[in-house]
C-alpha cells in the first residue's frame, strides 16, 4: 500500500508484457477500468524530467496556498492552466514542478517533448466494452459495498492506518477515505455505506463518460449473460487464429 503506482509504471509493465507476448507468440489482451491508462497507451505520454530536492522544496512552499499557486501558474501559462481546475492539487503541483525543474512553461515543454504512443497502428485495435444499465450498475455497486463490509473493511482500514498512516495515495481511495471519516466520528455506519455507494456511482459514471468519449471503434457488449459469454468466446477464438493486440475495456 505504501508503494506508488502511476502511468509511467503502467507503461513499463505493458512493455514487458508486450515483449513477452511477442517472444512467445502469445495474444495480448488488455483488460481495464482505468481509462486514462489505456488511453495513454494509444496516444502516448510526454517524458517528464526527474524532480530534484530543491524543486520539491520550492513546490512544497508554493503549495501551502493552493489559490496563490494556481494564480502563479495561470499568469505564467494561462493556455495550459485554463484546462486545470483551481482546486486540482495534483495537477497544479505537477505544473509547478515542471516549470521550476525545466525553466520553461508547460505549454512550451510539451511542444518540444511530444507524446510517443506505446502501441503502433492503434487504429487496428479492437475495443470491447461491457454495457450495463444504470440500475444494474447501482445494484452491483451496492452488492460490492456490502461484500466489502462483510469481509472486514473497517478492521482492514484500521490496520492500514496503523501500519502506513494516512499518507499513501491508496488511503484516499473510495471505501478507505470514507471509512477514515467514519472512524473520526463524522457519520454513522449507515451513512458510511451510503457515501461509499454514492462516490462509487459517481466514479463509474465518470469512467463510462470517459470511455465513450475517448475510445473509437468500440463494440458494446450487452448485459445478457449468455450473449456476453458467446461473444467473448468468439473473440478469443478469433485471436487464436490472428495474433494481434486488442483492448477489452470493462465498465464495472
Amino acid at each position: 500500500p505504501n508503494e506508488t503506482f502511476n502511468v509511467t509504471k503502467f507503461l513499463e509493465l505493458y512493455d514487458k508484457a508486450y515483449k513477452y507476448a511477442l517472444k512467445n507468440k502469445k495474444n495480448l489482451i488488455i483488460i481495464g477500468g482505468t481509462g486514462f491508462y489505456l488511453k495513454t497507451l494509444i496516444d502516448g505520454i510526454s517524458i517528464t524530467p526527474t524532480i530534484n530536492k530543491d524543486t520539491k522544496e520550492w513546490v512544497k512552499s508554493k503549495m501551502q496556498n493552493l489559490n496563490l499557486a494556481y494564480k502563479f501558474m495561470f499568469e505564467l501559462d494561462n493556455n495550459y492552466m485554463k484546462n486545470i481546475a483551481s482546486n486540482d492539487k495534483y495537477r497544479i503541483q505537477k505544473a509547478l514542478e515542471l516549470y521550476k525543474q525545466t525553466g520553461i512553461i508547460p505549454t512550451q515543454y510539451f511542444k518540444k517533448n511530444k507524446p510517443k504512443p506505446s502501441i503502433k497502428n492503434s487504429n487496428t485495435l479492437e475495443y470491447y466494452c461491457i454495457n450495463k444499465s444504470a440500475e444494474e450498475l447501482k445494484k452491483n455497486i451496492a452488492k460490492r459495498t456490502n461484500t466489502m463490509f462483510e469481509n472486514g473493511l473497517i478492521d482492514e482500514v484500521i490496520y492500514l492506518e496503523k501500519k502506513y498512516t494516512r499518507a499513501p495515495n491508496c488511503m484516499k481511495s473510495i471505501g478507505i477515505i470514507e471509512t477514515l471519516s467514519y472512524l473520526d466520528g463524522k457519520f454513522t455506519k449507515n451513512e458510511l455505506i451510503e457515501k461509499i455507494n454514492t462516490n462509487t456511482i459517481k466514479l463509474a459514471k465518470q469512467q463510462r463518460t470517459f470511455i465513450k468519449g475517448q475510445f473509437k471503434n468500440k463494440n458494446f457488449m450487452e448485459k445478457e449473460k449468455y450473449a456476453l459469454v458467446t461473444r467473448i468466446r468468439d473473440v478469443l477464438r478469433t485471436l487464436i487464429n490472428c495474433c494481434k493486440t486488442f483492448f477489452l475495456v470493462c465498465e464495472s
